[in-house]
């Protein structure tokens, strides 16, 4: 009997747990984040789009905000690397590529429609001001896989790094 208690217990704090949750709407967790980053000493604000966005060691960044998932929490450096060339593009890939190989939780990414390369790290938390305890570790990540990034696509490309596609083949940067 006490253990068909617990059992109602436990499923109605969870139950309870997943409402209070589910009631944070956008523009709390705007309010939640851009409060954190002025005590942190940020400057933020709000964009158009309903990001946050704010400047970390000069680069700019924004937390993307999603009242639509909870446990997920996403700071995106955006378009740091402008592309321009096809040579240049296809570099970008082989770095992203290997970036994203060998680093946790952060990722590059080109939007082919776009001549820019992007990062973001994403994570996931239990609750949604559990970002805190994480902030300073994904912005001070973004910024030193920006540096390999940059590091990568001025260096030669190492075999070891290389891609092998038909078009890195073709160019010679990797034997056929």
């Amino acid at each position: 009997m006490v253990n068909k208690r617990v059992v109602v217990l436990m499923g109605c704090i969870l139950v309870f747990a997943a409402n209070v949750n589910a009631q944070v709407s956008k523009k709390q967790l705007q309010d939640m984040y851009v409060m954190y980053l002025r005590d942190e000493g940020y400057r933020p604000s709000v964009d158009s789009d309903g990001d946050v966005v704010f400047k970390a060691e000069g680069l700019n960044f924004y937390i993307d905000v999603d009242d639509e998932d909870l446990e997920s929490f996403r700071v995106v450096l955006p378009k740091f690397w402008e592309l321009e060339s096809p040579e240049e593009r296809i570099r970008a890939y082989e770095v992203a590529n290997y970036i994203n190989r060998t680093t946790k939780v952060a990722k590059v990414f080109i939007i082919s429609s776009e001549d820019d390369v992007s990062m973001d790290a994403n994570i996931y938390i239990g609750k949604p001001d559990d970002f805190k305890l994480h902030f300073r570790r994904m912005i001070n990540l973004l910024i030193a896989e920006l540096r390999e990034f940059r590091d990568k696509m001025i260096e030669p490309l190492q075999e070891a790094d290389a891609v092998w596609t038909p078009a890195a083949v073709r160019a010679g940067r990797i034997p056929g």
